[in-house]
C-alpha cells in the first residue's frame, strides 16, 4: 500500500471505522428499487409450499445481502422468525426455530459452505409445521450449487425454484441514474455521522455503478465535508470511491491502534499495520489465541512488529475485525497489494494456521480471483499466484477441499490446472473412504477437472470407476443415484470424445439421453433438463465426428429448442449451452454443404457468445472463437470469402488466448482455425500469409501428434493435405507432393485402423499424389496412386447404402487423375477408357482443400 498520510475529511476525534456504515445490516441508507425482485419475494414466502428454497446471486457489491436481509425484515415485521444462519452454526439453525412459527432462515456466502448446509436442507425438506424458506445469498449458481442438488432427492426438489432465480444486475431502478442516487444516500451518511448534509456532483460509471461504489461515492463526499461546512458543491468521482475509502480506513486504523496503545513502543511501528491487517482480513482469525500466533508469524516477515506487545496487537486486531466488518470489494485490493508487496507474507499467515483459517484464506482468494478474472479486472496474476498458494496449504480434509473447489469460478480457463489439482487432492483426501456415494463424487469432480484441463486420457480411470460405483448405487437407490448415473455417463462420453474414441463416446451419449428423458419425463422441478439439453449436445457432436453429420442434426436441434427454453427461465445460466447448441447445428449443416441454412444459427451463436465473452471472458472466450469459426466456414463455403477473413481472423487470436491458458484443450482448436484462415487467404490470392499459417497448423498438429498420436494424426493428416491441395493452386507440384506423399502415410495407418473412416480420405489423398506426379511430368508416378484411389473409390460408390452417392465425385476425380497419368504414358486406349467412364459419373464436385 501507499504510505500512510491523512484523508481529507479525517479527525482525530472520529476514530470509528466510517466504512462499517455500509454494513447491510446496519441499513444506514434506505433500500431502494428491486421492486420485482422484493414483490418476486414477498410471493415466494406466501406461497402454501411448506418449504421452499430461493437464490440471492450476481457479482460483489451489487446488493444481494442488503436486498436478502430487507426480505428478512419484512417478513419479521409480518411477525416471522428472521434468523441469520453463520458458518458453522447450519445445524442449529432449524433448532432455534419455534415450532409452529413460519421462518426465514439466511444463509450468506452460501458458495462457501461444507456439507452441512446440505444437512441443513435434507433436514428441512423433510417437512415441519408452520412455513420455513432458506433464502440463500452466493455470488452465482456455480460448481457447489449443483453439488448441492446432488445430495439428495429432496434436496433437488428443494432447490427447483432456486433455479430460474436470476443474478442482481447492477441497476436497482428503471433508467438508473446514478447521481441521483448518490444525492439520495448523502443525507442519511450526514446524520449518522452528525455532520451537515453537503451538495455534491457526481461523475457517474458509465453503464451504471453497483449499490456498494454508490454508496461509498456518498459516503466519502460526507468524510471529506467533515473538514468544515463545504463553501461549494464537492465533486464525486463513482469510479474512484472505493479507492478514496480505503484510504478513509487506514487512518481508521492507525488512530484506533495509537487509542488502544498498540502503535509504537511495543506494540508496531506504522510501517507494519497494513501487513497486519491483510493478514487478518486473509485469515478471519477468530480467537485471541489464533490472533496472538498470526501477529508472531507475520512478525517474521514484517519488520517493525514487537512480541513483547503480540497480546494487544491480537485485541486490536479482534477488534478491528476487518475480514467480518468490512465490504469485501473494499479490502481486497489491500490484501492483494500486500501479499504482492511482501510475497513471504501469505506463507507466514498460512505456516502453523489452523485448518478453519486456512479454510478462510483459500476461499477468500478465490472470491480475489473470481473478482479479477472479470472483465472488468484483466491484471489477473498475483490474484491467481496466492490463490495457488492458499491452495496448496488447505490440510488434507476433504469437505474443506471440496467447499474451496465448489467455490471456483466454472467454467474458468485460467483456473483449470488449479481445480484439476484440488479435485485431485479431494480425492486423495478420501483414501478407502466406505462411503460410495462421497467417494463416487469424488472421482467425478476428479474426472471432470482433469478433462477440463486437457488430462482426458488422467481423467478417464477415475471417471470409469465413477460411473461402475454409480451403477451399484444406483441398483440400491434408484431415486437418489440414477440422476448422478445419468450425467456420469455423459461426463465419460466428453472424455472419450476428447480422446478420439468417437464411437465409445456415442454409446455411452446416447445411454446418458436415454436415462435422462426417463428421469426428466418423470421430474416436476426441471432439474434434469439442463443434463439432457448437455448429453443432448455432446452426442449430436460424437455423431458428427464419426462423419455423419446429417445424423447429428436432429439430436443437435433437439438441444437448441431445450437450451432455448431453459434460457428465457435463466439466460445467465444456460444461453452458453444455447451458445454451443447452435455453433454445433450450423457446423454440422456446413459439413453437410448447405452453408445458407448454417448462417442464421451460426449468427445468433456469434450474437450470443460475443455477450457473454464481453461480460466473463475467462469462462467464455472458448466459445466464442467456435461460433467465429463456425460463421467463418459458413461464409466460405458461400463463397463469401471476403466477408469470412474478418471472423476466421478473430478466431484465430481468440483461439490463441484460450490455447496459451489451456494447451491440453484447446491447442486443437488453434490448428483448426490457422488451417481455415491460411486455406482461404491463400485461395484469395494472399499466398505468402496463407501458407505460413496453413504451415503453422501442422506444426501445431505435430506438436499435439508427439503427445497422443491416436488421437491427433487424423488432424495432422488433414493439415498436410490442406497445404498439398494450396501448393497444387499455386502450380508448386514438388512442394504439394512432398506434403501430400506424408499426409497419405498418415491417412493410409488411419485407413488400416478404421477403413470404413477413412478410406474415402486417403483415396482423395492418393488422387493428389497422382495429380502432382502429373504436373511434375513423372507419368509412370503417377499411375500407381491413381489407380488404388479408383479402385477404393470404385469399392465405396458400389457398396449399397446411402453413402455411396457421396463417393461418386472423388471416383469421377480419380478417374481422371488417372486417365491422365495414361496419357503421359501414351497409352491412349486405357486413358480414353477411363476417360469415359469419369464423364459417365458426371462433373466432379469441386471443394477448397481438405
Amino acid at each position: 500500500m501507499s504510505p500512510l498520510s491523512s484523508p481529507a475529511g479525517a479527525t482525530v476525534a472520529h476514530v470509528t471505522s466510517p466504512a462499517r456504515l455500509l454494513a447491510p445490516a446496519r441499513r444506514t441508507v434506505p433500500f431502494l428499487g428491486r421492486t420485482a425482485e422484493r414483490a418476486s419475494f414477498a410471493a415466494w414466502c406466501e406461497d402454501p409450499r411448506p418449504v421452499s428454497v430461493r437464490l440471492v446471486s450476481g457479482p460483489r457489491g451489487v446488493g444481494k445481502t442488503r436486498l436478502a436481509r430487507e426480505v428478512a425484515h419484512e417478513r419479521a415485521h409480518a411477525g416471522w422468525t428472521c434468523l441469520d444462519v453463520p458458518d458453522g452454526a447450519e445445524a442449529a439453525a432449524l433448532a432455534a426455530v419455534p415450532d409452529g412459527a413460519p421462518a426465514l432462515l439466511l444463509v450468506d456466502d452460501a458458495e462457501r459452505r461444507g456439507p452441512a448446509l446440505a444437512d441443513l436442507l435434507r433436514t428441512a425438506a423433510r417437512g415441519r409445521n408452520g412455513a420455513l424458506r432458506v433464502l440463500l445469498v452466493a455470488r452465482d449458481a456455480g460448481v457447489w450449487f449443483d453439488r448441492l442438488a446432488a445430495t439428495d432427492p429432496d434436496v433437488r426438489a428443494l432447490l427447483g425454484p432456486a433455479r430460474s432465480d436470476r443474478a442482481l444486475r447492477p441497476e436497482v431502478l428503471p433508467g438508473q441514474v446514478d447521481a441521483r442516487l448518490v444525492t439520495a444516500f448523502v443525507g442519511p451518511y450526514a446524520q449518522a455521522l452528525g455532520v451537515p448534509v453537503p451538495r455534491v456532483a457526481v461523475a457517474s460509471v458509465p453503464g451504471g455503478a453497483r449499490m456498494l461504489d454508490l454508496q461509498a461515492a456518498a459516503l466519502c463526499a460526507v468524510l471529506r465535508s467533515q473538514t468544515g461546512p463545504p463553501a461549494g458543491v464537492l465533486p464525486v468521482d463513482v469510479s474512484d470511491a472505493l479507492d478514496e475509502l480505503l484510504e478513509h480506513e487506514r487512518w481508521s486504523w492507525f488512530r484506533s491502534a495509537e487509542e488502544e496503545g498498540v502503535l509504537g513502543g511495543t506494540g508496531f511501528r506504522p510501517e507494519a499495520m497494513d501487513a497486519l491487517v491483510a493478514a487478518a482480513t486473509l485469515t478471519g482469525v477468530r480467537t485471541q489465541d489464533a490472533a496472538e500466533n498470526l501477529v508472531r508469524r507475520v512478525a517474521s516477515v514484517v519488520p517493525g512488529v514487537q512480541d513483547a506487545g503480540r497480546a494487544g496487537v491480537a485485541r486490536w486486531l479482534l477488534a478491528l475485525d476487518p475480514a467480518r466488518a468490512l465490504p469485501a470489494r473494499l479490502l481486497d485490493p489491500h490484501l492483494l497489494a500486500e501479499l504482492t508487496d511482501t510475497p513471504d507474507l501469505l506463507a507466514a499467515c498460512l505456516t502453523g494456521a489452523s485448518p478453519a483459517s486456512a479454510r478462510r484464506a483459500a476461499l477468500r482468494m478465490t472470491a480475489v480471483a473470481a473478482e479479477r478474472l472479470d472483465a472488468r479486472c484483466a491484471e489477473h496474476g498475483p490474484a491467481l499466484d496466492r490463490l495457488g498458494a492458499a491452495v496448496a496449504a488447505l490440510p488434507p480434509e476433504h469437505d474443506t477441499l471440496r467447499a474451496v473447489s465448489g467455490a471456483f469460478p466454472h467454467p474458468s480457463l485460467a483456473l483449470g490446472e488449479l481445480r484439476a489439482e484440488l479435485a485431485s487432492r479431494t480425492l486423495g483426501a478420501l483414501g478407502a473412504a466406505p462411503d460410495g456415494a462421497r467417494l463416487a463424487e469424488a472421482r467425478h469432480d476428479a474426472g471432470v477437472a482433469l478433462r477440463e484441463a486437457g488430462r482426458a486420457e488422467d481423467a478417464e480411470p477415475h471417471e470409469r470407476r465413477a460411473v461402475s460405483q454409480f451403477q451399484r448405487l444406483a441398483g440400491a437407490d434408484p431415486r437418489r443415484f440414477r440422476p448422478r448415473l445419468a450425467v456420469q455417463l455423459a461426463h465419460l462420453a466428453a472424455t472419450c470424445a476428447e480422446q478420439g474414441r468417437y464411437e465409445e463416446a456415442r454409446d455411452l451419449a446416447g445411454q446418458a439421453v436415454a436415462l435422462l428423458r426417463l428421469l426428466a419425463a418423470g421430474d416436476a422441478t426441471g432439474a434434469a433438463w439442463p443434463e439432457l439439453a448437455t448429453a443432448l449436445t455432446d452426442l449430436a457432436a460424437t455423431t458428427a465426428a464419426l462423419g455423419d453429420p446429417a445424423a447429428a442434426l436432429a439430436p443437435g436441434r433437439e438441444a437448441v429448442e431445450v437450451w432455448r427454453r431453459l434460457a428465457q427461465e435463466n439466460p445467465e445460466r444456460f444461453v452458453p449451452g444455447l451458445a454451443r447448441a447452435l455453433a454445433g447445428v450450423a457446423r454440422w449443416l456446413v459439413d453437410l454443404g448447405r452453408a445458407a441454412e448454417a448462417i442464421g444459427p451460426a449468427a445468433e451463436s456469434l450474437g450470443l457468445s460475443r455477450d457473454l465473452a464481453a461480460t466473463d471472458p475467462d469462462a467464455h472466450l472458448p466459445g466464442l472463437g467456435d461460433a467465429l469459426s463456425v460463421t467463418g466456414s459458413a461464409l466460405v463455403e458461400q463463397g463469401d470469402d471476403e466477408e469470412a477473413v474478418p471472423y476466421l481472423t478473430e478466431a484465430v487470436a481468440t483461439h490463441r488466448r484460450t490455447a496459451e491458458e489451456n494447451p491440453g484443450r484447446y491447442l486443437p482448436d488453434l490448428a483448426r482455425s490457422l488451417q481455415a484462415l491460411g486455406t482461404t487467404l491463400a485461395a484469395r490470392g494472399e499466398t505468402r500469409e496463407g501458407v505460413a499459417l496453413q504451415l503453422e497448423a501442422v506444426e501445431v498438429r505435430r506438436r499435439l501428434v508427439a503427445g497422443d498420436r491416436d488421437r491427433h494424426l487424423p488432424g495432422l493428416a488433414g493439415a498436410l493435405s490442406g497445404v498439398g491441395a494450396t501448393y497444387s493452386r499455386l502450380d508448386r507440384p514438388l512442394a504439394a507432393l512432398d506434403a501430400e506423399r506424408e499426409a497419405t502415410r498418415a491417412w493410409r495407418e488411419l485407413a488400416a485402423r478404421d477403413p470404413e473412416r477413412y478410406r474415402p480420405r486417403l483415396a482423395r489423398s492418393l488422387t493428389t499424389v497422382s495429380a502432382s506426379f502429373a504436373a511434375l511430368r513423372l507419368g509412370d508416378e503417377a499411375v500407381a496412386p491413381a489407380s488404388e484411389a479408383v479402385v477404393l473409390l470404385r469399392d465405396l460408390a458400389g457398396s449399397p447404402g446411402p453413402d455411396a452417392e457421396r463417393h461418386r465425385a472423388p471416383l469421377a476425380e480419380a478417374l481422371r487423375a488417372l486417365a491422365l497419368a495414361l496419357h503421359d504414358q501414351e497409352r491412349f486406349g486405357e486413358a480414353q477408357e477411363v476417360r469415359g467412364e469419369a464423364e459417365d459419373l458426371g462433373t466432379p464436385m469441386v471443394r477448397r482443400g481438405n
